[in-house]
């Protein structure tokens, strides 16, 4: 049986880029092998059709490890507070279209594993809304957007052979290396790896085909900025725990 190779990362901690690597690398230079595919938060999609794909990714999910079964698993994270800015900004500006639709459920919020703020109401958008708030009110109600994604963030194990974690804050930068780091946990074969470093160069943040239009603010830290009292009290309250796990300051 042969090894399934997954991915699992959160929104604003480099799913775009890891994308682009692998369509270019599955779905255009290797096109003839089983593909690869990116299932958003989609979950029940993704365990009925992980195995069709020769890499498969999803977000904002902690993962049945037992239901895979054969399965080699990378995971990237960031410290969840700069996830909370990053997404606070990105989602204020309507950045995609989910954000700009009005009456959100969280059974349409599903594909994203999101959750709708408490005090936002039916009428409004999620860009609507945050635009309407101050800032600090505003990264609240993101932190409450995300708050399954931090739940997620709890339900990984810490010591799983089959999984391999990776830092933003350590990537940036440093993204070759990583990703020579991730092909070999893969157990890639020499064409691959070679074809997938030269890509991961290519798409860097600091490289010719770095996103310009996703990413804002690629630096650590930036919640000490954006984080005052009330909003870190808020943060504390209801998340602390994964901040503890990951050995966030």
């Amino acid at each position: 049986m042969t090894t399934q190779l997954i991915h699992c990362s959160y929104h604003k901690c480099l799913t775009k880029y890891y994308v682009r690597v692998m369509v270019w690398m599955y779905n255009r230079i290797f096109r003839f092998s089983k593909g690869y595919r990116h299932f958003d938060s989609r979950i029940d999609q993704f365990y009925e059709d992980l195995n069709k794909y020769r890499v498969a990714s999803i977000n904002n999910r902690a993962l049945d490890l037992e239901r895979i079964g054969d399965c080699r698993v990378s995971r990237f994270i960031r410290d969840p507070r700069d996830m909370v800015v990053s997404g606070y900004f990105y989602h204020k500006r309507g950045a995609e279209k989910w954000c700009n639709r009005r009456g959100l459920t969280e059974e349409y919020l599903g594909g994203l594993n999101g959750g709708v703020p408490e005090q936002m109401g039916e009428e409004q958008s999620f860009s609507e809304y945050l635009q309407g708030l101050s800032q600090e009110d505003g990264l609240i109600a993101e932190i409450e957007f995300r708050k399954y994604h931090f739940e997620s963030m709890l339900g990984w194990p810490t010591d799983d052979p089959r999984v391999k974690l990776f830092r933003y804050e350590d990537m940036m930068g440093n993204e070759e290396q990583v990703f020579a780091e991730m092909f070999s946990f893969y157990e890639l074969s020499w064409v691959e790896r070679k074809l997938g470093l030269m890509l991961a160069r290519r798409f860097s943040a600091r490289g010719r085909g770095r996103l310009k239009e996703h990413i804002r603010n690629p630096k650590a830290n930036q919640w000490k900025e954006y984080f005052t009292p009330k909003v870190s009290d808020y943060f504390s309250r209801h998340h602390k725990a994964v901040l503890d796990k990951y050995g966030y300051e």
